[in-house]
């Protein structure tokens, strides 16, 4: 009996760490799986538009594209313009690098918080000045804070410290227009003002700086409770403000005192010394360095600096990305090859159906016979340049010929054409997915035709372009009477085969055909479904990831941008 227990709790157990482990899985692994199709996402979108944009550069440097990686590599890494834009950023950055550093040392650092705080106070004392106004004693004692602050920044008792915090500003300055002047001048003007600062460095008198702002900061105190007493605290929350701005101040003062001034200011001379032999490099390298300061490449550049041959190959399946150039060579298309074959594959088992309808082959007989006609009346009217009628009566059956194209079952039967004759050759996933979706329209068209025996607008120009055939032919009739040597011949007998060809066209039909066209109908349908959403694959035994498209570049358009 105790065995039996011994046994059953021991099974128990196993369950309970079975089920657990189940539990964290399900918890775990899907976060998991997102996170993936995420990265991979974005790993395409990016591979796809480094590609198109060093495609791009290559067509500049060469003339064309080039379907081959290497050969881009090799050819855009080995560009001297883009090599001296990348100097330029390193050159760049090393600058900010050694300025940064220069304005983080905790002396300067701190001078500048007090600094930029004043400046906030006195903002916003002089943003409430409408608020202030109805408040005499507040308003009259925000005026004078102003005064105040604005002596204590600029006090004569101090002068080393109002030069050390000017020099301050006009290196803030320089760091936010860095870019509007060349590396070698704002090398210079760094060191120019760093130079000075180590001038009047050593001669700033931190403790009487605090012992000046001492009484200032009670008086803010003071100001910050007679504003929190008032109606204004309803109104504005400038006492909050200007005590956070206070604080910060106090702060700073409070970290200056603390520090060893002699070891800021030998840490501040080697960093100046660094900011003087940097400039010095800036001389030597003089045709990179007299261009102007660059701190990051523009996207389409630093795309292709990065280019490895990596980027070619999708993070999905491991094939290369589709490289597709027009007739003329003007533009490149990028794509995605996620799911190309899958897709192909399936799309190529309607288009052995396609090949199947009867009607196809006679449609394209009949546009066949209407151009062969316009091209006959072409050349009588082209004999006759000066009859009058014959030309008129050319000029409306060419425009009669033209309308055939868009009406809806013409276009149906081009798009099905595309269809069948481009998807055998084509390794583009969203030309293939436009052709399908334009198929089972083009289908459900003929479909609808068939079953209802209407055929619209196909009717009503065929019964005009026989009256056009007919009135032209009265027109050679004419010429004919004049004429001693051979007759024109007429365009009876086109016209009679164009009518043939018209029954012939509404007459192929049966219900096996009707059944078939409403089966393809639905395989596109899912089809264009399965293009559009991708499809599951099981990973981690029980779990599904998506797999999808990634789309493509062209024309400097964004496929997955165009969506959203």
């Amino acid at each position: 009996m105790a065995e039996h227990e011994a046994k059953g709790s021991i099974v128990l157990e196993i369950l309970i760490v079975i089920l657990t482990a189940a539990l964290v899985a399900v918890i775990l692994i899907p976060g998991k799986i997102w996170k993936e199709e995420a990265l991979e996402e974005k790993t395409a979108h990016d591979n796809i538009m480094s590609i198109y944009e060093a495609e791009k550069y290559y067509k500049n440097l060469t003339g064309k594209f080039t379907t081959d990686p290497a050969k881009l590599i090799e050819t855009i890494h080995s560009d001297s313009n883009l090599i001296r834009k990348q100097k330029v950023v390193n050159y760049t950055r090393e600058l900010i690098r050694e300025f940064d550093k220069y304005m983080n040392n905790p002396l300067i650092k701190n001078i500048v918080r007090i600094k930029k705080n004043v400046d906030q106070i006195n903002d916003d004392l002089e943003s409430n000045q409408y608020n202030f106004k109805s408040y005499k004693e507040i308003n009259d004692e925000a005026n004078e804070l102003k005064i105040q602050l604005n002596n204590f920044m600029n006090a004569p008792e101090y002068p080393e410290f109002v030069r050390l915090v000017s020099y301050l500003d006009s290196l803030m300055d320089i760091r936010q227009t860095l870019t509007d002047f060349t590396l070698q001048v704002n090398a210079l003007r760094i060191k120019n003002v760093t130079d000075s600062i180590q001038t009047y460095l050593p001669k700033v008198n931190i403790e009487s700086v605090n012992n000046k702002w001492a009484p200032l900061s009670q008086r803010l105190d003071n100001f910050i409770k007679m504003v929190k007493r008032s109606p204004l605290v309803h109104v504005t929350s400038v006492a909050d403000r200007v005590r956070d701005f206070k604080k910060l101040i106090d702060g700073s003062f409070d970290q200056l005192i603390k520090l060893d001034m002699n070891v800021q200011i030998q840490q501040l001379q080697q960093l100046n010394q660094g900011l003087d032999e940097l400039y010095q490099k800036f001389l030597q390298d003089y045709s990179i360095t007299s261009q102007f300061a660059l701190s990051k490449l523009p996207e389409s550049d630093s795309l292709i600096i990065h280019l490895t041959e990596q980027n070619f190959y999708s993070p999905v399946n491991h094939k290369m990305y589709q490289l597709m150039f027009d007739a003329d060579s003007q533009f490149i298309k990028v794509e995605s090859p996620v799911l190309l074959d899958d897709l192909k594959e399936r799309a190529m088992k309607v288009v052995d159906d396609v090949n199947q309808l009867p009607f196809l082959d006679t449609m394209h007989d009949y546009l066949k016979m209407l151009d062969s006609i316009k091209t006959t009346a072409d050349q009588i009217r082209k004999k006759y340049r000066k009859n009058t009628d014959l030309f008129i009566a050319y000029k409306e059956m060419e425009g009669l010929v033209n309308r055939y194209n868009n009406i809806s079952i013409v276009e149906a039967y081009r798009d099905l054409e595309d269809f069948r004759t481009i998807v055998p050759k084509c390794r583009s996933f969203s030309t293939i997915k436009d052709l399908i979706e334009k198929s089972w329209k083009g289908i459900q068209i003929f479909d609808q035709a068939y079953t209802e025996n209407v055929f619209g607008n196909l009717d009503t120009l065929h019964l005009k372009m026989d009256n056009k055939i007919d009135e032209i032919d009265k027109v050679i009739e004419k010429i004919n009477k004049r004429r001693r040597r051979a007759k024109i011949k007429t365009l009876e007998p086109e016209k009679k085969a164009l009518d043939s060809l018209l029954t012939t066209l509404k007459s192929q039909k049966d219900d096996a055909m009707l059944a078939k066209m409403k089966d393809m109908v639905k395989e596109l349908q899912d089809i264009f479904i399965f293009a559009q959403k991708g499809k599951k694959v099981r990973v981690y035994g029980v779990f599904d990831k998506k797999i999808k498209n990634f789309g493509y570049i062209y024309k400097d358009s964004k496929s997955w941008e165009d969506k959203k």
